[in-house]
């Protein structure tokens, strides 16, 4: 208990904090305690994140076999093979192909075929070497040529679609200024667009925006205030 502590052990253990918490020993008391509570709070804590560091290492290493990592934990209880989750993360890291071993001796153990024949999709998250991929026509190992990089673009940029005419015809013919020949309403959508920024803004955000500033007419705009009592 800290009613043991004498004032030159508190004082040691505030030593480097900041401002006078670590020379006055009533301000010093105080940061001592709630340092401690830390210490006993966190010393707890720091299992559950390094078991959360583990479980991501796993989850990462059994997929690139097959694997998922609730599949993986539930097999390895059920086979003979006796290692925590921290060996095997570290097994994950620096030694991958004992990891591979023991992926492999889960499997045989709880027939992991039967789930591979269920799952077919965990068949495709399995590794391929560089010359399979090269074989399979995943990756190339020479550049293309002009021509297929042509076609490569022309398949990706999507085709334009040109409308002419009216958007509201039965609405807009008898209009002379509308404009019959429009390819696209690109202004009207970036009008509509732009009024929903700004809709979506909060209070603060539209404070901060510029405010319009009466320009055109000042003598007509300010006619409102007619009525009004001059200072």
């Amino acid at each position: 208990p800290m009613g043991n502590f004498s004032r030159d052990k508190v004082l040691k253990l505030a030593k480097g904090y900041k401002g006078r918490s670590s020379t006055c020993y009533s301000i010093a008391i105080r940061r001592v305690h709630k340092a401690l509570q830390y210490q006993y709070r966190d010393r707890r804590v720091k299992k559950r994140i390094v078991r959360k560091q583990w479980i991501v290492t796993l989850t990462a290493a059994t997929r690139e076999h097959g694997f998922n990592y609730s599949r993986f934990i539930m097999c390895l209880n059920r086979s003979n093979v006796n290692i925590d989750r921290k060996i095997l993360a570290d097994l994950a890291i620096n030694e991958p192909y004992s990891f591979k071993t023991i992926i492999d001796e889960v499997k045989r153990q709880n027939d992991y075929v039967e789930f591979e024949q269920i799952k077919p999709k965990l068949r495709l998250q399995s590794g391929v070497l560089l010359h399979e991929a090269i074989e399979n026509g995943s990756l190339r190992a020479t550049q293309p040529t002009p021509e297929e990089i042509e076609e490569i673009e022309k398949s990706l940029i999507p085709k334009e679609i040109k409308m002419i005419g009216l958007r509201y015809p039965e609405r807009d013919a008898k209009d002379p200024k509308k404009d019959y020949l429009r390819l696209s309403f690109q202004e009207e959508d970036e009008a509509f667009l732009k009024e929903q920024e700004r809709l979506q803004l909060s209070l603060k955000e539209q404070k901060k925006l510029p405010r319009e500033v009466l320009t055109d007419n000042w003598e007509e705009d300010m006619s409102m205030y007619k009525h009004k009592r001059k200072p």
